[in-house]
């Protein structure tokens, strides 16, 4: 797996070892653009939060935004493309505290898998995300035991009123709810990095939730971005893996020029853009892997003289030319800044090819087993209890999700629970399972 979102053989890779940074969290990406477009939904915003960290991507189309400009730790850049992740600490294992101002943190700091968080009963004493889902009734303190032999649920209240509660004068509950506001608000931010910044309105898109956490928090998230659905696929815990068996073989090359328009040559950038296209098609056809389709596609990384970022162009699929890349190179600017500058001249940093092979689609029937399904939502459930909404305590309903029919239609408040995550549905939302298994989350106005 790549970074691209696309696989290639191993003898490849070895020889291009930085194009796979970020092909993990790229690899849950590719799986949702799968999941969501199966289910008719082609516009999403990908939300992957795990024990100790928060992935975002958006989604156009069912094609994945890349980028040539991901930065690691320590302002390293890495100039391949990428499908563009940003992550955030913060995840089920993030430290909540109160800083030295009187304020509530939350991350980047982890408990990590040992200690790990309180509840896991390994020597954990540091409130965090897991802790506070555990409080406020979203965690069935039951179901930890396969973790530790037991949870001290008072142990847990006191940790939270002694180093939350008493600095910020709330209760261990409403602190609790805070770390998860807070939470939500940094994960937030990050949405809008790939959303907002670029030009999209989240409003347009649906919030596609998976990893161990991303479910039990995706309706909190997308009620703060205006976000209208949320799909939970079938399996969130492990949509990364199945990434990795949807993808299509993918090629990409670059190639630098870093010339004014006017001054390019055009003969020497369709030489370019004609041997990128011959490799990448011969390196498809050496792979032992059926393919379907291959498509070829070319872009620019162009920019204003003088500018330092790039925007990527799309090139026109007829006769390059001059006037050709000039208009594509407005429009784009025009799309992502909504302003036009036709007194400053254009500059062509990089020519850009990608080479897919698409490979024939996979029957996510697996995922699921319509056999061991519930004939009622009544069936399905496997309790009542109290779940902390919008500072009061209420009555939620547990659901087995692995029982719930195809068509269930459940309202919020309730609890969904398999083995690989929680599904929680506020109060005000509606949900309802598809042919695939998949939670179709429809937020209404909280409650």
């Amino acid at each position: 797996m790549n970074g691209n979102g696309g696989t290639v053989s191993a003898k490849q890779v070895v020889r291009e070892a930085a194009k796979t940074v970020m092909s993990g969290p790229a690899s849950g990406v590719i799986a949702a653009a799968y999941t969501g477009s199966a289910a008719g939904r082609p516009n999403l915003i990908t939300y992957d939060m795990g024990g100790t960290s928060t992935d975002v991507a958006l989604i156009r189309e069912g094609e994945p935004s890349v980028s040539n400009e991901i930065e690691l730790e320590y302002a390293m850049p890495i100039h391949v493309p990428m499908v563009d992740v940003r992550t955030i600490g913060a995840g089920g294992g993030s430290i909540a505290k109160v800083n030295d101002a009187g304020l509530l943190e939350v991350g980047p700091q982890s408990a990590g898998a040992n200690p790990g968080p309180i509840c896991y009963g390994l020597g954990g004493s540091e409130p965090t995300i897991s802790d506070a889902n555990l409080l406020l009734g979203r965690l069935d303190v039951n179901k930890l035991k396969s973790v530790s032999e037991t949870v001290d649920l008072d142990h847990i209240r006191a940790i939270f009123q002694k180093k939350l509660g008493d600095p910020l004068n709330v209760d261990s509950e409403t602190a609790a709810a805070a770390v998860l506001q807070v939470a939500i608000t940094r994960m937030a931010g990050a949405t809008r990095m790939v959303s907002v910044s670029l030009g999209e309105d989240p409003r347009d898109f649906s919030l596609f939730a998976f990893g161990g956490a991303g479910p039990m928090h995706a309706s909190a998230l997308a009620r703060e971005l205006g976000i209208p659905e949320v799909l939970v696929p079938a399996r969130p815990g492990i949509t990364n893996a199945l990434g990795c068996i949807v993808a299509d073989l993918k090629h990409d090359f670059v190639r630098t020029i870093n010339s004014p328009l006017n001054l390019a040559d055009m003969q020497e950038i369709a030489a370019i853009l004609k041997a990128q296209r011959d490799e990448g098609l011969e390196l498809i056809r050496q792979e032992p892997v059926s393919i379907e389709e291959t498509r070829v596609t070319h872009s620019l990384d162009m920019q204003f003289v003088g500018q330092t970022h790039i925007l990527q162009v799309s090139l026109p699929k007829d006769q390059i030319n001059r006037e050709s890349i000039q208009l594509a190179f407005d429009e784009a600017y025009f799309g992502r800044f909504r302003v036009r500058l036709p007194e400053i001249r254009a500059q062509i940093v990089n020519i850009k090819t990608t080479v897919t092979g698409r490979r024939a689609s996979i029957c996510l029937d697996g995922l699921i087993d319509p056999a061991g399904r519930a004939r009622s939502l009544t069936k399905a459930q496997i309790g009542t209890r109290p779940v902390w909404f919008n500072g009061c305590w209420q009555d939620t309903q547990v659901f087995d999700r692995e029982a719930l029919p195809l068509d269930a239609k459940i309202k919020g408040p309730a609890v969904l629970e398999q083995m690989d995550t929680v599904v929680l549905i506020e109060p005000g939302d509606e949900a309802v399972s598809d042919k695939d298994g998949n939670i179709l989350v429809t937020l209404g106005a909280a409650e």
